[in-house]
């Protein structure tokens, strides 16, 4: 290989993971500073945060078509709800709406198609390094002078993240790849993903039921300003972490099917 296919390659995966890092950094930093508002202890708040980015960028990353499925679900879930109900505002309930949606999206893939790419295994995987490595970024962060809504708390925990995705996805559990697993990992993944999605919609309504021009501001205006640095940490580490697998020759995708 010459030295510009391989410089080909490592900028192509850097790309692919910078997408990844991107969508991991603004969940992650929309999901802290949430949790933070909402008057969780830092400690939880960091756990919380990046066990959900976890799972659900792994979702994404891993079972891509499933992942699309909850999506929609959880899109149309949440626009209807907001027409239906425009004073009514119970999250909880548009949470159960999108993960029942979410259920029904997810019955109505092939067996094949969930064989091939494993959902629940792939969550599960994001699952486990997102619990495993949250304690090193909560400790990273807090122990420094990075801000919780700053580019570089989503820049270390899309690197860390991704690094214990990286090893565990080749040493998951072997349940996670079984028959039971494979029957209802699709429902499973396909409403979790319709409930975040849903869950993003209502936040970003919750915030544009206020007039800045008047000095009302929700408290919900944090979370989406977090978002755009997150994307931009998330996008840096995840670049950053994708042309190091390259170099190192580390091929994920053996892996991921």
């Amino acid at each position: 290989m010459t030295f510009l296919d391989k410089l080909s390659k490592t900028f192509a995966k850097a790309i692919i993971w910078a997408f990844s890092g991107a969508l991991f950094g603004a969940f992650f930093s929309g999901l802290l500073n949430f949790f933070l508002i909402e008057g969780i202890a830092s400690w939880l708040a960091y756990m919380l945060a990046t066990v959900l980015a976890g799972m659900v960028i792994s979702a994404y990353f891993g079972s891509m078509l499933v992942a699309l499925g909850g999506t929609l679900a959880g899109i149309l879930t949440a626009i209807s709800y907001q027409i239906l109900f425009v004073t009514y505002h119970q999250p909880l309930i548009l949470l159960g709406i999108s993960l029942v949606a979410g259920l029904i999206a997810g019955g109505f893939f092939t067996k094949r198609e969930i064989r091939d790419s494993q959902p629940l295994a792939q969550t599960g995987t994001g699952f486990m390094a997102g619990l495993i490595s949250s304690p090193l970024v909560y400790t990273i962060i807090s122990s420094s002078p990075i801000s919780n809504n700053g580019w570089e708390a989503a820049a270390v925990a899309v690197s860390l993240v991704g690094l214990c995705y990286v090893f565990l996805i080749k040493h998951r559990l072997s349940i996670l790849g079984s028959a039971g697993a494979l029957k209802i990992g699709g429902p499973l993944v396909s409403g979790l993903i319709a409930m975040t999605v849903a869950s993003v919609f209502w936040i970003i309504g919750e915030s544009y039921m206020t007039i800045p021009e008047l000095g009302q501001v929700s408290q919900y205006q944090q979370v989406l300003d977090a978002a755009p640095l997150g994307l931009l940490g998330g996008a840096l580490g995840g670049a950053f972490g994708g042309a190091i697998l390259e170099i190192l020759g580390i091929r994920l995708e053996e892996h991921i099917a």
